[in-house]
């Protein structure tokens, strides 16, 4: 029973108990720590209940991956919550390649029940206020009555209410969170949709056979998943009207302006200006518009003096690079709302990247609350340890896989006592934010896609391992770091199985037999030759050791990794020939 009129302290409330809050509750408890989540439905993961609204996942749930470790498993399995027990996968509650959303909202049910969660329900969080008198945190009251006095919050709350854009008469259109499913309701009509996203098309290809003509209309141009990387982009498995476009079905897609909409005589008059015509206007009549333009996040259960800081048109919150709020100290978020952190380029906005991402966050609220120090492998600092360890995380770790260039490795070594320490998950511009950055000798470790340029099915490639920094497919990258600053950097080829894991394979039975590269003696030998690139930096980067500040290369020949995307001097990278690939390890 819940207790009204109380106050209680707390060291972390989180409020949300949807896949994010979930997560982290899941952390929480197994640390023993104070906490509690709070939702205001009475039971979790109620969002996906509803959305997508047609029922599908745009996350894979792939079965059989050949591998039978569950960090490697996790790469293909897209919405398993991370956990100690292999039967809370959600593989085991949907075969279905893309599963259905009441499958995922009765798994995320089964876990918070499974572990226990302390997750109070019925509960809806009414303020969040500034602490008085200058104490530590923030007072949080509930629907309840009850005063939270709250050293650490986290506010797992998604994007639940609608974007609406700005423009005249947008208040006569139907917002894709309330507009009918039923195909027969829209037979025979002009159908106009807004927004060009995975919510549009998705809308766009439940309809095409019951409309008279469909369209879509936004600013901007159609951005494909596949090409951009980003999963809010147009995914594959929401593109079939695009064919119906293309092939003159009746239906069109918009690059345009919307001006204005006016219901005139029991029709939509929509005047829009062409994007990429010369200002060319035109006045349509259609007989529903359907707005699907996305969701934003709602702060208004903040309190006037205690509004945290937003960002991306006042969509999502603004956050540091340890997802704390920008002017809340001790208010940190989690879930989709942390895609602001990297914004339309990898998976926060999605399960698959923001479990990793909450992982994350539990270690930074841990160490600064907890004084809990960051999770580490420590071991002595060869080549060949250092080497075994990153190729075993780039070959398995899905958050390396899923977050690219967001999330990273970071190896520390300390050449007094000649051991490294490995940490796992961190956010990249954390570390180099953090005391990590004051390390004279470190490495961070990412995988990351190269440069796409022109035709991305007509890549043309040079098999050559000593230059896997012409690279365009998804590829681990070490940079050798001192003091924040960037010294070396060592790309390891692209793999076809994205394991570099020398005499190991998915499956039974290797794939790949042979592949050949520039220089290499034996094809079978494929996975050693990246193992000698790697050993050959790793030799020469140990050898040189922590340089002195005196030692440190100028800022014209050594970028800063706070730039969003350091040029690196051809210097920095492993030379082939000073690294033969024919040669046994």
């Amino acid at each position: 029973m819940i207790k009204t009129s109380q106050e209680r302290d707390i060291d972390f409330l989180v409020i949300g108990a949807g896949p994010a809050g979930v997560q982290l509750g899941y952390f929480l408890k197994r640390a023993g720590y104070d906490h509690l989540i709070l939702e205001a439905n009475d039971r979790p993961g109620t969002f996906l209940e509803k959305y997508p609204r047609h029922g599908k996942l745009l996350s894979i749930n792939k079965i059989h991956t050949g591998y039978t470790d569950r960090a490697s498993q996790l790469r293909y399995d897209w919405n398993s919550l991370l956990c100690d027990d292999d039967e809370m996968a959600f593989t085991k509650y949907s075969k279905e390649y893309f599963p259905s959303t009441e499958d995922y909202a009765r798994y995320t049910r089964d876990f918070a029940e499974r572990f226990d969660l302390d997750i109070q329900f019925n509960t809806r969080v009414e303020s969040v206020e500034k602490a008085i008198d200058g104490e530590e945190g923030h007072l949080v009251r509930d629907s309840h009555g009850t005063t939270y006095h709250v050293r650490c919050l986290i506010v797992a709350v998604g994007v639940q209410k609608p974007y609406i854009p700005e423009i005249p008469g947008i208040e006569l259109t139907e917002n894709y969170m309330e507009m009918s499913l039923d195909p027969e309701d829209y037979a025979g009509q002009r159908v106009l949709i807004l927004g060009k996203g995975n919510s549009a098309f998705e809308t766009a290809d439940h309809l095409t056979a019951a409309t008279r003509v469909t369209h879509l209309c936004s600013p901007s141009p159609i951005k494909m998943a596949w090409q951009t990387h980003f999963f809010g982009h147009l995914r594959a498995v929401n593109n079939s009207f695009l064919d119906t476009y293309i092939l003159k079905g009746q239906n069109s897609v918009l690059d345009a302006t919307v001006d204005s909409i006016q219901k005139v005589d029991g029709e939509y008059h929509v005047e829009i200006t062409f994007a990429h015509a010369e200002g060319q206007r035109a006045l349509l009549a259609y007989d529903r518009v359907l707005c699907c333009t996305g969701f934003r996040w709602d702060p208004t259960f903040f309190a006037d003096d205690c509004r945290p800081e937003m960002g991306c048109e006042d969509r999502l919150p603004a956050m540091t690079s340890s997802w704390e709020s920008t002017n809340l100290p001790g208010v940190f978020y989690a879930g989709t709302i942390t895609q602001i952190r990297d914004l339309k380029k990898t998976m926060s906005s999605v399960l698959h990247g923001f479990r990793f991402n909450t992982a994350s966050l539990f270690n930074v609220i841990a160490e600064q609350f907890m004084d809990a120090p960051w999770p580490a492998d420590t071991f002595a600092a060869t080549a060949e340890n250092i080497a075994d360890k990153i190729t075993a995380q780039v070959s398995s770790a899905a958050g390396l896989m899923h977050q690219p260039g967001f999330l990273g490795d970071c190896l520390v070594v300390d050449d007094e006592s000649g051991q490294a320490k490995y940490h796992e998950n961190l956010a990249v511009d954390y570390i180099q934010d953090s005391a990590f950055a004051s390390n004279p000798h470190y490495y961070i470790i990412t995988m990351e896609y190269g440069e796409f340029e022109g035709d991305i099915f007509n890549k043309q490639r040079v098999p050559d391992a000593a230059k896997g920094y012409d690279d365009a497919y998804l590829h681990p990258r070490i940079r050798r770091m001192c003091r924040g600053r960037l010294i070396a950097e060592h790309h390891i080829s692209e793999s076809l199985e994205n394991d570099w894991r020398v005499g190991e394979h998915p499956g039974e039975r290797p794939l790949i037999r042979a592949i050949d590269f520039i220089g290499q003696a034996d094809p079978t030998d494929y996975q050693r030759t990246h193992r000698n690139q790697l050993l050959c930096f790793l030799n020469a980067q140990l050898a040189v050791g922590s340089p002195s500040l005196a030692e440190m290369p100028d800022d014209s020949s050594c970028p800063s990794m706070s730039s969003p995307s350091p040029a690196i001097p051809a210097a920095t990278h492993s030379a082939g020939t000073s690294c033969p690939t024919s040669r046994n390890g």
